[in-house]
């Protein structure tokens, strides 16, 4: 009878552990064909069903583990306070549970777990709990083991916390000895030209490395979204040439032999690409990589997101075992609530080896929207929150960054090396850029987001700049170059730095073209964006391959296609096609890129737009306006 109380004691732990998980209300609305089709697809992939397998059964293992700790903490607590064992346990499993949520909302104050759990989401219940396990186990210390005397004890102690220092200060680096020549290219993903500018305070690692750099002041993404705007760096070409039209469009689609990366990797460099958030962006070792750093790419890393938090397995994400128990959610900035900026940072040191030349592509996603982070070094208040979570969240980039270059430093990458800082796309956060006459009506420039408006310069105009590196130190000048240039001339210029070359960053020509992604109506206004209503209009336009990838379903691209405002942006004007209307629209700009009148379009732009559009139209003919994907 006993035995089976205790059973009973165990399940409604259990329950009671998963029971917020179970009663969270559901984003992704069930009851749409599509929606359905997409999980029936998911649930058709042997990836997929592994990968679910193994999330489910870490997670049992970790249940499993916690109540035998606290079924063994529950026998002591009988014995040391003589009652019985069957109450000892119902104490210390109550105890466990208490301290599970309490703990976990100290810890990873985002998680929506200890939210649920109004009566124990407190920090101070959390620290009292832990406190009071700790008393408990010293005490259990001292009981478990009478034949030591207090003087044996006590230096155990001390062994066990020298021991834990020696391994703390073990992982310090050493300056290898390297030869050849590295790259090293920094990206920040969502990081405006003008947001940079404005937070020289709260980002002072990137601004120190800035003031060392040769720095592209007017420097632009031809369309803004991840996986185009990276497939750009690394082919020198534009979204209609190199196939990567949209993010999440098929990787088959991209030519692996027209990227540097694949080049340097057939000449001996040890290439990395590391990525710590895959929702946009499936790049892959087919891309010329060695070693992809960050999560794995797949549906799981939406699906499992809210099952990826609980006090446990918030738990395990702090430690290298959940790269193998979880590696959809593993350094995954998705899923803010347990991500440690450090051990992705450590993971891309760890990939870059001993020796030898590297190619090292970074990619660093924190300040992505929702840009909610639990590491922010600093604290913004302004009368636009976006705006201030947003530059927090740059602040968990910038010590990244610190971290990153110091470790690089250390390893001896940077004993002959060309680093690019750059942003793959900016970001609008709902606020005014210029009020300009349209046809004599006055039209605000807004937005939110990035890659929805091609006349936005918050949206477009990127961080970009070039250090060369000799015995850890900058040897090259600082400067600033005016001329507008774009994320597609960045090849160019590393293909001269590894012919002996000045690592200028030269335009191809003097107006490069600009184009915009996917747009959905559902995403419009983070004001009102509505998660439920964004899967539901998205949802039928993405399938789930048998690799478990989730990408843009190819019947649909032509269609997506003829949404695209595409346009021919010069340093001084800007023309652009607006597909909504199908007219072309042209406007004056300042020094800065911001849109000062309408003026009319030049032939030559005009026809540049239309040729480029022909271009698509033969990629994907037939194409018809996509209902409800842009404007």
């Amino acid at each position: 009878m006993t035995k089976l109380v205790r059973v009973l004691l165990s399940l409604a732990f259990l329950l009671l552990y998963w029971a917020p998980l179970l009663l969270e209300p559901r984003v992704l609305p069930m009851d749409d064909r599509h929606v359905y089709a997409l999980l029936r697809q998911a649930w058709m992939s042997g990836t997929v069903r592994e990968g679910a397998s193994l999330f489910i059964a870490s997670s049992l293992v970790l249940c499993a583990v916690t109540l035998w700790f606290f079924s063994w903490l529950g026998r002591w607590v009988a014995r040391l306070f003589g009652i019985s064992p069957t109450i000892g346990h119902a104490l210390a499993l109550l105890f466990g549970w208490m301290l599970l949520v309490s703990v976990n909302r100290w810890w990873f104050p985002y998680s929506n777990y200890s939210y649920a759990l109004s009566l124990l989401d407190s920090v101070i219940l959390g620290k009292v709990a832990l406190s009071l396990l700790a008393i408990l186990l010293l005490v259990i210390f001292y009981r478990a083991i009478p034949v030591m005397t207090r003087a044996q004890r006590l230096a155990g102690i001390c062994v066990a916390l020298g021991g834990l220092g020696l391994w703390a200060i073990s992982g310090a680096a050493h300056v290898e000895p390297r030869s050849g020549r590295s790259i090293v290219i920094v990206g920040v993903d969502s990081l405006s030209a003008h947001a940079f500018a404005s937070t020289a305070e709260q980002t002072p690692v990137l601004h120190g490395l800035y003031a060392q750099s040769m720095k592209y002041t007017r420097a632009y993404v031809p369309l803004g979204r991840t996986y185009p705007s990276w497939t750009s760096i690394l082919s020198g070409q534009y979204p209609q040439q190199h196939g990567a039209v949209f993010n999440l469009r098929g990787l088959a689609h991209v030519a692996p032999e027209t990227l540097l990366s694949t080049q340097l990797q057939k000449r001996g460099y040890r290439t990395v690409f590391a990525i710590d958030e895959r929702r946009f962006n499936n790049m892959d070792k087919g891309f010329g990589f060695d070693v992809i750093v960050g999560p794995k790419a797949g549906v799981l890393d939406v699906a499992l997101q809210s099952f990826a938090d609980t006090p446990l397995t918030n738990l395990l994400m702090q430690t290298q075992l959940a790269g193998w128990l979880f590696p959809y959610a593993f350094v995954n900035t998705a899923i803010h609530v347990n991500y440690s900026d450090t051990d992705f940072v450590q993971a891309v040191l760890d990939s870059v080896g001993g020796g030898g030349d590297v190619f090292l592509a970074t990619h660093f996603e924190s300040a992505h929207f929702p840009y909610k982070t639990r590491h922010a070094h600093v604290k913004v208040k302004t009368d636009n929150p976006f705006w201030d979570a947003h530059v927090e969240a740059l602040s968990v980039v910038d010590h990244q960054v610190d971290l990153l270059m110091d470790g690089l430093r250390q390893k001896g990458v940077l004993n002959d090396a060309l680093v690019v800082l750059l942003s793959d796309h900016g970001e609008g956060v709902g606020e005014i850029e210029s009020v300009v006459a349209v046809d004599g009506q006055p039209f605000e420039v807004t937005g939110y987001g990035h890659g929805a408006n091609v006349l936005s310069d918050r949206q477009n105009r990127v961080l970009l700049a070039t250090l060369v590196y000799k015995n850890g130190r900058v040897v090259s000048a600082p400067g600033e170059v005016s001329a507008q240039v774009g994320l597609t001339d960045v090849r160019a210029a590393m293909e001269r730095y590894l012919a002996g070359q000045e690592p200028q960053i030269r335009a191809k020509d003097d107006c490069m073209m600009v184009e915009t992604g996917i747009r959905f109506f559902a995403a419009e206004n983070y004001k009102t964006l509505d998660e439920a209503a964004l899967a539901q209009q998205g949802a039928g336009y993405y399938e789930v391959t048998a690799q478990g990838l989730m990408q843009l379903r190819e019947d649909r691209i032509a269609e997506l296609v003829a949404t695209k405002d595409i346009g021919v942006r010069c340093l001084g004007r800007i023309s652009y096609y607006v597909a909504a209307s199908g007219r072309v629209y042209g406007f004056a700009l300042d020094t800065q890129g911001v849109p000062v009148r309408q003026i009319v379009p030049l032939v030559d732009d005009i026809a540049r737009i239309e040729a480029y559009r022909n271009a698509y139209r033969s990629q994907f003919p037939a194409s018809s306006a996509a209902p409800g994907a842009g404007h």
